[in-house]
């Protein structure tokens, strides 16, 4: 769809809104099958206070511990969880792809002479079907790819929201730990696997690879029917409440903001963003094909941006499980810059 006729559908659908509540009948057209309208409204971001020590138990068991507080890369993701529990968020309105942006669509950009071909000639090709979703895309060729769409990335806020979509003032809407609800279904979304124990032992002992295997986040795991990432919408457990696909695992997702140990303190409670002094992390979500699964629930950011030792994941990372999706319209989000 064009910008003009995306514009066009906005304003409509705004419109509808107005004479609905005048109690008139209007008939809704839609943007498009590619893209959902998440609406605006309050919910609850974060996790539960509750929650921190038993993610960074599984995050142990996952990636290896070390006695050395150096080398103890979960304990650092430990404290930022410790600053981003509950709290109120107000998001307005916007529209989010369906899907991941796959391989053939990335191409028609590059194509077109838009997009950089860097993920396309790097790394290993099984990852590079046209239907499976693109990777070993950095966040800047993410953005320009989105931009092109007449769109943008996603705020961490707004992909939480849309994976969540729950609302405080409804009491029969509980803030949900997982896309489909809070029981937990790791048989049906594409995640990794805890690494095998004599691994763990090894990291234990050696702290440089200990940095290796954090890198590298868990195995890949074929007991949900995919070694690697899937055409996106293939794991339908894995649709968030507005029925977008893909919102836990099989690739990670980049976002706009920047990660901070900071967590919420000092963010907006509107339209958050939080945007890092330069050489800031990245923050991926969702978890990935990869990533252990406690990495997909929806109130968590990527572990792997609070790694501080020598590489944190940065917004220039090319990895095979790193991917993203575009949103359209929206407010412009309230950067918070980061003090560090």
């Amino acid at each position: 769809m064009s910008r003009r006729l995306f514009v066009i559908a906005v304003v409509g659908c705004q419109a509808a809104v107005a004479m609905a509540a005048r109690g008139r009948t209007v008939r809704v057209e839609h943007a498009g099958p590619d893209r959902v309208h998440i609406p605006a409204g309050r919910f609850t971001m974060g996790l539960p206070a509750e929650d921190v020590e038993v993610l960074l138990e599984e995050c142990h068991v996952a990636v290896g511990s070390s006695t050395d507080p150096r080398f103890d890369h979960c304990g650092s993701w430990g404290l930022a969880l410790s600053r981003r529990t509950h709290r109120e968020v107000w998001i307005d309105g916007f529209w989010m792809e369906v899907g991941e942006v796959t391989t053939a669509a990335y191409r028609h950009c590059a194509r077109a002479g838009a997009c950089d071909i860097g993920p396309l000639v790097s790394g290993d090709t099984r990852h590079l079907g046209d239907s499976l979703p693109i990777v070993n895309v950095t966040r800047a060729e993410a953005m320009t790819y989105c931009e092109w769409r007449g769109g943008r990335l996603p705020t961490e806020a707004e992909w939480e929201r849309a994976a969540r979509g729950d609302d405080p003032t409804d009491p029969s809407n509980d803030p949900r730990t997982w896309p489909w609800g809070n029981q937990a279904r790791p048989d049906d979304f594409n995640h990794g696997k805890a690494r095998e124990p004599v691994l763990r032992q090894l990291a234990e002992v050696a702290p440089p690879l200990t940095l290796a295997l954090s890198r590298a986040s868990a195995d890949p795991d074929d007991s949900d029917g995919w070694l690697y990432a899937a055409p996106p919408g293939r794991l339908r457990w894995s649709d968030g409440p507005f029925g977008i696909h893909d919102q836990a695992g099989n690739v990670a997702e980049w976002v706009l903001d920047d990660f901070d140990e900071l967590g919420f303190i000092e963010l907006s409670a509107t339209n958050p963003m939080r945007q890092g002094p330069p050489g800031s992390a990245a923050v991926t979500r969702g978890g990935s094909w990869r990533d252990p699964p406690f990495s997909a629930r929806v109130d968590v950011p990527s572990y792997q941006s609070a790694f501080k030792i020598l590489r944190p994941l940065e917004p220039d990372t090319r990895a095979v499980n790193i991917g993203f999706r575009c949103v359209f319209g929206g407010a412009v989000p309230d950067a918070t810059v980061g003090s560090r």
